[in-house]
């Protein structure tokens, strides 16, 4: 935790303490059909599997563009096995109302990998350039 003092004319007013994010895995451990699993693109690490894969409002792939203009291709879990979550959920620039985010990142390797989504309900939104059928890897 750290600290933030305000002085105003060399007179401390007052101390505001600042709590550091904490770094929360998102993860359960799955067995099953490893040729349905999700792999990180970048190192392999096994994130998510097809049997997680739900639905939001009756979708499970949805197209956004960020405030940067970015589009991103997002299919959404309702878990992840090799995810973690990172930094302070917020509703800035939500791209599902009620649901604040925060970034969701792989275990292994720490790239960025998509979004972690609370509210009304939980799910993770994994980015589809992002990740890889295990299927395609393996063949």
């Amino acid at each position: 935790m750290t600290s933030l003092i305000q002085t105003i004319n060399n007179t401390k007013t007052a101390t505001v303490e600042i709590a550091e994010p904490e770094i929360q895995p998102h993860t359960r451990s799955s067995r099953g059909d490893t040729a349905n699993d999700w792999l990180c693109a970048w190192c392999l690490n096994r994130v998510a599997s097809e049997k997680d894969r739900c639905f939001h409002e009756g979708e499970s792939e949805f197209s956004f563009k960020n405030p940067q203009g970015i589009r991103f291709t997002i299919f959404i879990f309702s878990r992840t096995i090799g995810c973690r979550q990172t930094g302070v959920p917020t509703l800035e620039h939500t791209w599902f109302p009620g649901h604040a985010w925060s970034y969701c990142v792989c275990d292994r390797c720490r790239m960025h990998l998509g979004w972690c989504y609370t509210g009304p309900t939980e799910f993770v939104g994994l980015i589809r350039d992002r990740i890889s059928r295990a299927a395609l890897i393996m063949s």
